[in-house]
């Protein structure tokens, strides 16, 4: 168990790098475009760029908050089962989302990235197919975090459900929620 959370940690941190890296990739290209603009000159390729590197960001970013398990989940009906039930809702949501990416990030990806290998994209040097390649390499990342989800699931305690009456409002505002 210690190798997985480990293996997680690892990937976490190189997630929250690769979004840092795309976020000030993207301030440097919308910042160079205005000042370019306000000088009278324009590139065009910063504003094809400047949109792929945020739809990258924001399909890694995705699956760094599937990593963190800080997604978004309506859980009040959850809530009124005992809490075994809870943990078999959990498996059942995570194996559901893992079936969402294998089937359509990585499958369909895949096949949308080998039919567009051939296309060109406007003033960029890069094909449609390697801009694409992001749906299956993201895929399969939130595919490994779901795996790992599972398993801390099943081997993990049984959560305590904590009614809505008790959650102190106070104390998620500082920490942030």
């Amino acid at each position: 168990m210690k190798a997985l959370n480990a293996f997680q940690r690892v990937m976490d941190v190189i997630l929250r790098w690769i979004c840092i890296l795309l976020f000030a990739a993207l301030v440097i290209l919308v910042v160079y475009q205005v000042v370019i603009r306000s000088f009278g000159g324009g590139n065009a390729w910063t504003e094809a760029l400047a949109r792929i590197v945020f739809i990258w960001q924001g399909i890694i970013g995705a699956a760094y908050v599937i990593g963190e398990n800080d997604d978004v989940a309506i859980d009040f009906l959850v809530r009124k089962f005992p809490a075994a039930v809870v943990k078999l809702f959990e498996v059942l949501a995570h194996s559901i989302v893992a079936g969402f990416a294998i089937w359509v990030m990585i499958w369909g990806g895949w096949e949308l990235a080998s039919s567009a290998f051939d296309q060109t994209v406007e003033l960029l040097p890069f094909s449609q197919g390697q801009i694409y390649l992001i749906l299956p390499v993201a895929g399969l990342l939130i595919t490994i975090y779901c795996l790992l989800h599972i398993v801390t699931t099943i081997t993990g305690e049984v959560k305590e459900i904590v009614p809505e009456e008790e959650i102190d409002i106070a104390t998620l505002q500082e920490e942030g929620i």
